[in-house]
């Protein structure tokens, strides 16, 4: 009995208004300049856009991304880990890489990863086209990056800053949450869409 394979049609996300900087391809790591993804993710974040307040969008940096960046990332994430950590076994390492990025397999089944252009790693810009501040860059490796952070943050007092993070962190899950997106808990950037 043959299986059938699934194609997946991918759509550039620019063509469509959103503001794109494909962080990968501005590395070194990917050969691509554009940013794809799954056309009902883009239909997703289309609706999610309409949320926005006006004039504002998404600015989105990653989409699809194939298993050879997916390497290039996971080998970055060793090296920024071994430098913040030098006394750190190599196991513990491991397990701090891949609490921030996938398993590089090499057949890939579930539609909500990067791999299959079913995530997107995004921010929110104004009007004038600069990112809200939410507290950390894209993929920041600190548990400052958990899209909670600053709700959990209840035995400090919040300073402005923080307080600033905390509601442009509403916003984005606020939004995304609506149209059907789910978010990994340790990354207040990635969403995805399984659909």
């Amino acid at each position: 009995m043959k299986t059938r394979k699934t194609i997946i049609r991918l759509v550039n996300v620019k063509k469509y208004g959103f503001v794109t900087e494909p962080r990968y391809y501005f590395f070194g790591w990917s050969k691509f300049s554009k940013v794809l993804v799954r056309k009902s993710v883009l239909t997703r974040l289309i609706k999610a856009r309409k949320f926005l307040p006006k004039c504002y969008n998404f600015k989105i940096w990653d989409g699809q991304r194939s298993r050879a960046v997916q390497l290039k990332m996971i080998d970055s994430f060793r090296r920024r880990f071994h430098s913040q950590y030098p006394k750190l076994s190599l196991k513990k390492i491991e397990e701090l890489v891949y609490q921030f990025a996938a398993k590089p397999l090499i057949k890939v089944e579930r539609m909500d990863t990067h791999r299959n252009g079913g995530s997107v790693d995004l921010t929110i810009v104004n009007a004038k086209g600069e990112e809200l501040f939410m507290g950390t860059d894209h993929d920041d490796l600190t548990e400052k990056a958990a899209t909670d952070y600053y709700e959990n943050k209840k035995k400090k007092k919040l300073n402005a800053a923080e307080k600033e993070a905390r509601k442009n962190r509403r916003l984005l899950k606020r939004i995304m949450i609506k149209v059907g997106f789910i978010n990994y808990q340790r990354e207040w950037w990635h969403w995805s869409y399984d659909k």
